[in-house]
């Protein structure tokens, strides 16, 4: 059941997040994605997000509400289009206005192709301390975690050198999500070749789609 409907570098590999403009697959995903919409998405907006096998593209990333799709941050693909897998943000109770910064934003990661909660993220940083992610398997227990090394953090602040994250099982490193310069677009490849048996790589895939998902318009 794990492996039905994800390319194998997803699940044992090596592949990518970047944006691009459409042409080819790209116009055949959106095309899609139109006909699914009933036209909601607004053709002259420029920044779509794509996981790329291969070095090309395979599924699609989505952030805002369409019809016939879940709510929350959706990795599409298929044909006729549909989610694979999606973060389902939950409300968090703050006792204060100052815990704000430092409480967790917290997902659950849902399998739409089982229709079921596979796990949850507790990701918290990012922005004025390092990122770090708890991530949790579907019965709460903590299977993993994703860190942000200090200096990744100090790049990202000065426009220099390149991001990065790693995750963690066990004190190991079984993953690895890295930023790629490139001259038009704006890429992550994550590699999971290390994880196997260790961390459900549909984890290590959400933990990377809640880094990147901000690149999309869509």
């Amino acid at each position: 059941m794990l492996r039905r409907g994800w390319p194998e570098q997803v699940l044992t590999g090596r592949y990518s997040f970047a944006t691009r403009r459409r042409d080819g697959l790209v116009q055949g995903l959106f095309d899609a994605a139109d006909l699914l919409t009933d036209g909601l998405i607004d053709p002259k907006r420029k920044r779509q997000l794509h996981l790329r096998v291969d070095g090309q593209p395979a599924m699609i990333v989505l952030t805002e509400p369409y019809q016939q799709l879940p709510p929350g941050i959706k990795i599409c693909g298929g044909s006729p289009l549909g989610a694979l897998l999606v973060l389902c943000q939950r409300q968090v109770r703050h006792p204060s206005a100052n815990s704000l910064l430092f409480e967790p934003t917290c997902y659950d990661v849902v399998d739409h192709r089982l229709g079921a909660v596979i796990g949850s993220l507790e990701a918290t940083g990012g922005f004025v301390r390092p990122a770090r992610t708890v991530i949790y398997d579907s019965s709460r227990q903590v299977v993993g975690r994703l860190t942000q090394p200090g200096t990744a953090l100090i790049g990202q602040w000065l426009l220099v050198g390149r991001n990065r994250y790693d995750v963690i099982v066990n004190g190991v490193r079984v993953a690895r999500i890295r930023q790629v310069r490139r001259m038009w677009r704006r890429e992550y490849q994550v590699d999971v070749a290390a994880a196997a048996g260790l961390l459900d790589p549909r984890l290590i895939l959400a933990c990377a789609l809640q880094k990147v998902y901000s690149l999309s318009g869509y």
